[in-house]
């Protein structure tokens, strides 16, 4: 993932979240369950290139709780 515009947010299950900033790359293995969105005061405008594997799979997860979105700086 790139952030292309704006500033936002990447966060991998049970680790900190990352600040985004323009030029910024993320690699976010096969199969790791994170999030990522805009910050509270910003937009957040990314390209995500996702490379063909074999026995992987995304999905949606559930929502970002407003207590732990709340909580970044």
């Amino acid at each position: 993932m790139i952030c292309i515009a704006g500033e936002g947010w990447y966060q991998e299950e049970g680790k900190e979240a990352v600040s985004l900033t323009p030029g910024m790359v993320v690699t976010i293995p096969a199969e790791v369950k994170h999030w990522h969105g805009a910050k509270k005061d910003s937009w957040f405008s990314h390209i995500a290139v996702e490379v063909p594997g074999e026995a992987t799979s995304n999905g949606w997860c559930e929502p970002v709780s407003d207590a732990a979105y709340n909580g970044l700086e």
